[in-house]
């Protein structure tokens, strides 16, 4: 299966390079080239630009019939069609964890999308990590919200932790050390592991102690709202950038 990728910003490249490690023939197609020529021979397009960029790459370029994969936040179905002319659209909203195959990436196709192309699109998918189809568009902009900018929360958690480490004392070293291990560490016990999330907080918050003050503070300090609402304010936004 040959695929031409439209964009080779980070999330662009970074999808290219998957894909080659997985086997696929890859063409990168990126801001000084011609797309009517890239897609030459090409039997998908992943539309890999920002989404205000998108409308002026419609032009040109005969799209009809290939198979149009949108990794655009916001850009709904309608949209792409409308701008591209293939009626084959499937929107999906990978993270960057692709960079190291271990992306989640939720995934919706339209109507005209055959089995065979889903089975297609999951091939592509499993070689950037996980993936899971949804059946409505909405759902892709929830999942924005959710996983795909669900990296940088864990991020801003991770260096709000680094930076603490070394406000008490500890080098730039120990705190990089005590973040990353603690985060991954985590992360590894809740995926192999029996325990939900909160059954794994009780475990660690034991009767007066350290890690019960701390969740405590949180409690009161409506940390899981404002994470809540953060999420509430990406979904908005994904909204938005359809219009």
């Amino acid at each position: 299966m040959k695929i031409c990728i439209v964009g080779l910003g980070n999330m662009g490249q970074s999808i290219y390079d998957a894909l080659e490690r997985g086997g696929f023939e890859v063409v990168g197609c990126d801001k000084e080239d011609d797309l009517s020529e890239k897609v030459i021979g090409a039997d998908a397009v992943v539309i890999a630009v920002k989404p205000q960029s998108f409308e002026s790459i419609g032009s040109g370029a005969d799209l009809s019939g290939k198979l149009v994969i949108s990794i655009m936040a916001g850009v709904s179905v309608e949209k792409i069609i409308k701008v591209l002319g293939s009626k084959k659209i499937v929107r999906v909203m990978p993270n960057l964890p692709l960079q190291v195959g271990a992306a989640f990436s939720g995934w919706y196709a339209s109507d005209d999308v055959l089995n065979e192309e889903k089975d297609a699109i999951v091939d592509i998918l499993m070689s950037f990590g996980t993936e899971v189809e949804v059946d409505n568009e909405d759902d892709i902009d929830k999942i924005t919200a959710l996983s795909g900018s669900g990296p940088a929360y864990y991020y801003y958690m991770n260096r709000a932790l680094r930076m603490k480490a070394m406000d008490m004392g500890l080098s730039e070293e120990q705190a990089r050390k005590i973040a990353r291990g603690t985060f991954l560490g985590a992360a590894k016990l809740l995926e192999e592991g029996e325990d939900c999330s909160g059954k794994l907080i009780s475990k660690i918050s034991s009767r007066g102690g350290t890690t019960e003050a701390a969740v405590k503070h949180l409690d009161a300090s409506g940390f899981d709202k404002i994470l809540m609402e953060a999420v509430e304010e990406a979904y908005k936004r994904a909204k938005e950038l359809n219009d």
